[in-house]
């Protein structure tokens, strides 16, 4: 079995509506308390002691890598994975592969063409947004909180009845940042095929036309079962030309209401000038609310507890106090953003080890008119909270010089662009006559694709 495939382990959840549902008890099981959410988002690296501080120049600020591991719960989180719990099992209530009118549901996505769904099926899918400027940790949030379930999970039976199928439990994707549908698409089957080892890129890149390959992904996401599909960098929409826009959230909205698949959509605050054009499909996403992560004022006793936190990773040989004098001027450098302030606190330690040995609000000082001076104009904008100035928040975290000094601290990239659908089409093969094969069947415009057994988990 593929490692990334884990065998189904059936845990009742003791939720009466998720009784008895393999999809649902397949899952990890419930947290036992809200704090738990916190507690499995959370990462706290081995900490320095004096005899690390003791150590040479060199190998203390090799040591400052470590930084980039810590994972701070922040309160908010914990309303965000309680709903993404919650919406990612209900998902499955109305999609139950042990219900005869799941199976008429599925039997009707697959065959092609207009569907028509069984009238007593309504979807159980539910919206999510996450909200919050870049550098946040709104994609933090969801990547530690997903890292907890496994992907794919093979189901071979359930108390004695036939259920043979692969389940995959979520997916996440990116708005491109052009915001084509043809490109969210594409990045769908790729994602599917590193998963599963099929071949549904190679087959929508012979499609051509949106029409059908929207129709392909639909069958796909029924195929196997998806729970829960995350939507990242949702504002790129606005970068939509025409009516693009409206078309993915549409697209979004189906997914939900027609598919009964579960979304999480992730943003920052410059979604608002596309939820501006499309009140109803946002209602849609957000129908199981909105998390909003806010940038932590210097009076926040959330503040304090950041700083506390990070203070404990602290390598110079040095180590003081912290002091609201040395938080104030680390809130100046940082505006409370989660990026800023953590980056800022390596650099800090990047320039006193080996150098005065300490930090201090001079060491924080130094960083904010040297190191992150051209990050001024964004600090600004925070500070201000004026949304006119925020729009260009961003595009700012974009620039070289920000880039290159995070990569120099170990850390991540902003996270590339997917490939485009231009990218793709490189790799189209010629047109060629399908071949006849249950698992990885070509889909053509207009025709029936077949799935497989994987279509119907209960068909012998």
């Amino acid at each position: 079995m593929n490692a990334l495939v884990t065998p189904a382990s059936y845990i009742d959840t003791g939720v009466s509506r998720f009784k008895d549902n393999p999809f649902i008890e397949a899952l990890p099981a419930l947290e036992s308390s809200k704090n738990e959410f916190l507690l499995n988002i959370s990462y706290y690296p081995p900490r320095p002691t004096t005899a690390t501080r003791k150590k040479g120049e060199i190998v203390r600020a090799m040591e400052l890598a470590t930084l980039n591991d810590l994972v701070y719960p922040f309160p908010e989180y914990q309303k965000a994975a309680m709903a993404i719990a919650t919406i990612w099992r209900e998902s499955y209530v109305a999609r139950n592969p042990m219900d005869v009118v799941d199976r008429q549901r599925r039997s009707a996505l697959s065959a092609g063409g207009a569907v028509q769904l069984p009238p007593n099926w309504k979807s159980s899918g539910k919206g999510h947004l996450v909200i919050a400027i870049s550098g946040a940790g709104k994609t933090t949030l969801i990547h530690r909180y997903l890292l907890r379930y496994p992907q794919v999970i093979a189901h071979d039976g359930y108390k004695g009845n036939h259920l043979k199928c692969h389940q995959v439990t979520y997916l996440v994707l990116r708005v491109p940042h052009d915001a084509t549908l043809k490109g969210l698409c594409l990045q769908f089957f790729q994602k599917i095929d590193a998963l599963l080892s099929t071949s549904y890129l190679r087959q929508a890149l012979s499609l051509r036309n949106i029409a059908p390959m929207v129709q392909l992904m639909n069958q796909v996401a029924t195929a196997v079962s998806l729970g829960l599909l995350v939507i990242d960098e949702v504002q790129s929409l606005k970068n939509a030309t025409g009516e693009n826009a409206e078309v993915v959230l549409n697209l979004f909205s189906e997914i939900i209401e027609h598919l009964g698949i579960s979304l999480v959509c992730v943003a920052t605050p410059a979604v608002q000038m596309v939820a501006n054009g499309s009140v109803g499909n946002v209602r849609k996403i957000a129908s199981h609310g909105v998390t909003n992560l806010k940038p932590m004022d210097r009076d926040d006793p959330g503040w304090n507890e950041f700083c506390s936190a990070y203070w404990d990773y602290t390598y110079v040989q040095n180590k003081g106090k912290l002091t609201k004098t040395i938080m104030n001027a680390w809130h100046d450098v940082s505006a409370g953003n989660t990026a800023f302030a953590a980056l800022a606190f390596s650099l800090a330690q990047r320039n006193e080890i080996g150098g005065r040995e300490i930090i201090d609000e001079v060491a924080f000082q130094r960083v904010a008119a040297v190191d992150m001076s051209f990050l001024q104009p964004a600090i600004r904008a925070l500070l201000s909270k004026d949304p006119a100035k925020l729009a260009a928040f961003d595009d700012l975290l974009f620039l070289p010089e920000y880039i290159a000094l995070r990569q120099a601290q170990g850390i991540s990239a902003p996270a590339s662009e997917p490939a485009t659908a231009e990218e793709f089409a490189e790799m189209a093969p010629a047109p060629k006559k399908p071949k006849a094969n249950r698992k990885k069947a070509a889909a053509l415009p207009g025709a029936q694709v077949d799935l497989g057994p994987m279509e119907n988990p209960l068909e012998l």
